[in-house]
C-alpha cells in the first residue's frame, strides 16, 4: 500500500496537538447504511458494547477519538470509539476506515428533526453527508443531547411537531403519553398529544399496509399518506391509558368488520394476538 504522506502529517499534528494541549479526543459523525446490513450489525454488537472490525472513519481519525453512527431514516443511531489507526479500504476509493470499540446503542435514536431544533448551528444535519467532524462546542451539544437520550428524555417540543420523528421516537412519546397520570386540568391537552403520538407512530409502523389483511391502504390521501383508520382493541376511558400494543393500522373494510360483523368479537381476539407478536418483545 502507498504511504500516504498527507494521512501521516494530519496524524502527527493532531498527535502533537492534542498531547500539548491534553484537549479531549474529538468527535466524528460517521453514516451507516440498512441495506448493507451496518444497522443489523449495530443492533448486534450493541447489546453488549462490542466492536465491528471496520467502519468509515476520517483519514486523520486517531484511536480514542469518540464515534457517533448516523443510520438513514432512523438518526443518531449508535456510539463508539476509534480502536486503531484509519487504513485505506480497497474497494472505496478515497475512503478509510478502522476498528470501533465501545458500540452502544442510542434509543431511541435522535432523528435529523430533534438534531436540528435542539442544535441549529448543526449544519450537518440538514444534510447528512458520509463523514463530518464538528467543532468542539457543537460536539459536546451532540454528547449532551445523547446522554438525555439516553436518560429518557426527548427534546421538550417534540410534543406539539410529532412531523419528523422516527418510528422510535413516536412509539416512546406514544408509551410515555400511556403511562402519564395528569392533572384533570391538563388531561385535554395531554389526551391529544398521547393520541397523536400513538396514531404517528401505528401508522408509520404499518408502512402503508393494512396490519390484519396485509393489503395496501386503498388509497393516498391529499397530504401524500396511505390512507389507514387506528382501531383501537380495548375501550378507553376518558383518561384511561392507551398504548401501542391495543392500537392497530387497519384498512377500512376491516376496521368495520372489527366494529359491525357478526364475528367481531372472534376478529377483536385475532387482532389482539398479532399486536402481541409485533409490540410484545418490544421493550417500553
Amino acid at each position: 500500500m502507498p504511504l500516504d504522506l498527507d494521512g501521516l502529517l494530519q496524524v502527527a499534528l493532531r498527535f502533537l496537538g492534542a498531547h500539548s494541549s491534553q484537549e479531549s479526543h474529538p468527535l466524528h459523525i460517521v453514516v451507516g447504511g440498512v441495506d448493507n446490513d451496518d444497522k443489523a450489525t449495530l443492533d448486534r454488537v450493541g447489546r453488549r458494547n462490542g466492536r465491528v472490525k471496520q467502519w468509515n472513519v476520517p483519514k486523520g481519525a486517531m484511536p480514542g477519538d469518540d464515534i457517533v453512527i448516523y443510520i438513514g431514516g432512523f438518526g443518531l443511531y449508535s456510539t463508539g470509539v476509534v480502536d486503531g489507526s484509519p487504513v485505506l479500504r480497497e474497494d472505496w476509493k478515497n475512503r478509510y476506515k478502522a476498528p470501533v470499540r465501545n458500540i452502544r446503542l442510542i434509543a431511541p435514536p435522535v432523528s435529523l428533526k430533534v438534531l436540528l431544533s435542539e442544535i441549529p448551528e448543526l449544519s450537518w444535519a440538514r444534510y447528512p453527508r458520509s463523514i463530518t467532524t464538528p467543532e468542539e462546542k457543537v460536539a459536546a451539544k451532540v454528547v449532551k443531547l445523547i446522554k438525555q437520550r439516553r436518560s429518557g428524555h426527548l427534546a421538550s417540543d417534540v410534543s406539539e411537531d410529532l412531523d419528523g420523528l422516527n418510528l422510535a421516537e413516536l412509539r416512546h412519546l406514544a408509551i410515555r403519553g400511556s403511562a402519564t397520570k395528569t392533572r384533570k386540568v391538563n388531561r385535554k391537552a395531554n389526551y391529544r398529544i398521547r393520541s397523536a403520538a400513538i396514531r404517528n407512530y401505528v401508522m408509520s409502523r404499518s408502512h402503508g399496509v393494512c396490519e390484519s389483511c396485509r393489503s395496501d391502504a386503498p388509497f393516498i390521501t391529499a397530504n401524500g399518506m396511505p390512507y389507514l383508520e387506528a382501531h383501537h382493541t380495548t375501550r378507553l376511558s376518558d383518561d384511561g391509558p392507551d398504548h401501542p400494543l391495543h392500537v392497530i393500522a387497519l384498512c377500512p373494510n376491516c376496521h368495520r368488520r372489527a366494529h359491525n360483523s357478526v364475528d367481531y368479537t372472534e376478529f377483536n381476539r385475532k387482532l389482539i394476538a398479532k399486536l402481541k407478536k409485533m409490540e410484545g418483545k418490544k421493550t417500553d
